[in-house]
């Protein structure tokens, strides 16, 4: 039996936002990025600008609302850097997927910090042209 093959294309989108340590309170998930119904992520990062102060440590997680770690589990953002987001295939195929961060941090409030969360993603069925 043949492979019946799926013609329909379409263009990885990405959605970022740049978030400041003044946006953010310790312990407290915070939406940062809606997806349509049906987005599967394939791809992003957590990029730290300016690292968080807060003295002792500085942590953050990407999830949603049911997994708060689901696409960034537990990183510093103490230091300047890059981190890829964790591709689960996990796909919100009833509901809008709001993508949230939570970040913990141990010590003095922070005086500096920010990064641009990333997040790139297809959305099941979407065909955007056909190739073939």
């Amino acid at each position: 039996m043949a492979i019946t093959k799926n013609r329909g294309r379409q263009h990885v989108s990405s959605a970022y936002v740049d978030i400041s340590y003044a946006d953010l309170a310790s312990g407290v998930a915070a939406e940062a990025i809606d997806l349509p119904i049906g987005a599967q992520v394939v791809g992003g990062d957590v990029v730290v600008n300016t690292a968080f102060n807060s003295g002792t440590s500085d942590v953050m997680v990407v999830g949603d609302a049911l997994v708060a770690n689901r696409y960034y589990a537990s990183a510093s953002i103490a230091a300047a850097g890059r981190n890829a987001l964790l591709v689960t295939g996990y796909q919100s195929l009833h509901t809008s997927n709001k993508v949230r961060v939570t970040w913990t941090g141990v010590g003095a409030v922070p005086s500096a910090g920010s990064v641009r969360l990333r997040v790139d993603y297809i959305v099941n069925k979407r065909a955007m042209f056909t190739q073939g």
